[in-house]
């Protein structure tokens, strides 16, 4: 209810004499002026941004471009210190992995040696022996030995490598099995 009164108070239209009604055309008329100004001010300033604008845009679009070549060379740069760095830290650790497998290596042959398990190029070398041998028995008896190294490898193979001494043994074993005189001399070989 107090809404419609209000409203009935608005819309009660109050009697007007011929001085109220030109003060209210010069406000009226001073209004829509105002409101013109401010349309034409509108329309002036839609303008000018637009040939400013494009103006605008190109300086924002120059600087764009300089603050892209900056970051480029910055990340370039930064890029090209972190693989120096990796770089750096990957020899290191070659360098490092290298002398670890070296001590390995020394050590491992130290153990073999206190082992008195035969290195494979004694092992190579006694079997270069053992062949030069099997050739020569076989030219003296002439029968035919078997190769001795693809037998070797064979015998190798099934057995665990340090085992190598009994495996040469195995192998002159086996060429002896054809000639009563290679089994002498790979006897002789083995005590060696």
């Amino acid at each position: 209810m107090a809404i419609k009164k209000t409203l009935k108070k608005k819309a009660t239209v109050k009697k007007t004499t011929p001085k109220t009604s030109a003060n209210k055309a010069k406000v009226a008329d001073n209004i829509m002026g105002s409101a013109n100004e401010i349309w034409l001010a509108g329309l002036g300033a839609f303008a000018k941004a637009q040939q400013e604008g494009v103006k605008i845009f190109n300086k924002l679009v120059d600087e764009g471009k300089g603050v892209e070549k900056i970051i480029k060379k910055t990340t370039q740069s930064a890029t090209k210190e972190v693989k120096e760095n990796v770089e750096k830290v990957t020899n290191k650790a070659s360098k490092s992995w290298d002398k670890l497998e070296n001590i390995f290596e020394s050590r491992v042959e130290k153990v073999l040696e206190k082992l008195d398990i035969p290195s494979s190029d004694e092992i190579s070398a006694l079997l270069d022996k053992i062949e030069t041998l099997a050739t020569e028995v076989s030219k003296l008896t002439g029968n035919y030995v078997a190769d001795v190294k693809t037998v070797a490898k064979k015998v190798a193979k099934k057995a665990p490598a340090t085992k190598a001494k009994t495996a040469v043994k195995k192998v002159a074993k086996k060429v002896t099995k054809k000639t009563p005189t290679v089994k002498k001399v790979a006897k002789k070989v083995t005590k060696k």
